[in-house]
C-alpha cells in the first residue's frame, strides 16, 4: 500500500515497503498514471515470482562483473571489491547478489494496453557511480543494467550491449 503521497510537479510522490528486500521505498507517479494503476506496480513488485527474482539477480550478477572489470581499467576494481557485502565468485548462488543492492525507486509511468509496468532504481556496491536499473513488464525482466530513467514502454534491442537481462535469455 503506497503512503504519503505527495503532489509534485511532474509526478506524485510516496513510501511502500518492499517485501522483497524489506525496506522503505519510494514510489513516483509520473503525470499521467493514477495512484491505481501505481497501487498495481507496488503489489506486483511486492510479489515478484521465484523465477523473475533469479533471473534479476542473474542479471545483476553479469552487471556486476562487468562493472569490476570497469573499475580495475583506473585501478579501482580492488576499492570497490573491498566495499561489497558479500563475496564474489563465478559460482556463486545468483541470490547472494541481493546482498549488494538497495532498491531506492520505483518508478510508474502512464499504463499503456492493460500491462502493468515499471521501473526499479538501486543503488549497488558495485557501481556506485551509476546505480542499477531493472525494468519490468507483465512480469517479465525487460532490462537490467546502469540506471537511465528508463520506462517499461521504451524499445530494448537485443543487442543492447547495457542490457543485461537480454544476455541471459
Amino acid at each position: 500500500m503506497i503512503a504519503a503521497i505527495t503532489e509534485g510537479r511532474f509526478w506524485k510522490e510516496g513510501k511502500f515497503i518492499s517485501t522483497l528486500f524489506r525496506r522503505d521505498m519510494k514510489v513516483l507517479i509520473y503525470n499521467g498514471a493514477d495512484v491505481e494503476y501505481a497501487e498495481l506496480c507496488v503489489n506486483d513488485f511486492n510479489d515478484l515470482s521465484d523465477r523473475l527474482v533469479e533471473k534479476m539477480c542473474r542479471a545483476a550478477v553479469l552487471y556486476c562483473f562487468t562493472s569490476l572489470n570497469s573499475w580495475a581499467e583506473i585501478d579501482k576494481r580492488d576499492e570497490i571489491e573491498a566495499k561489497l557485502n558479500v563475496p564474489l565468485s563465478p559460482d556463486m548462488p545468483p541470490e547472494n547478489i541481493l546482498k549488494c543492492l538497495r532498491p531506492v525507486i520505483l518508478s510508474v509511468r502512464e499504463a499503456q494496453d492493460g500491462q502493468i509496468g515499471y521501473s526499479v532504481e538501486f543503488d549497488c556496491d558495485f557501481e556506485p557511480e551509476h546505480g542499477m536499473e531493472a525494468v519490468i513488464l507483465d512480469g517479465k525482466l525487460i532490462y537490467t543494467g546502469p540506471f537511465a530513467d528508463h520506462s517499461a514502454w521504451d524499445e530494448y534491442p537485443p543487442d543492447d550491449p547495457t542490457n543485461y537481462a537480454a544476455r541471459i535469455g
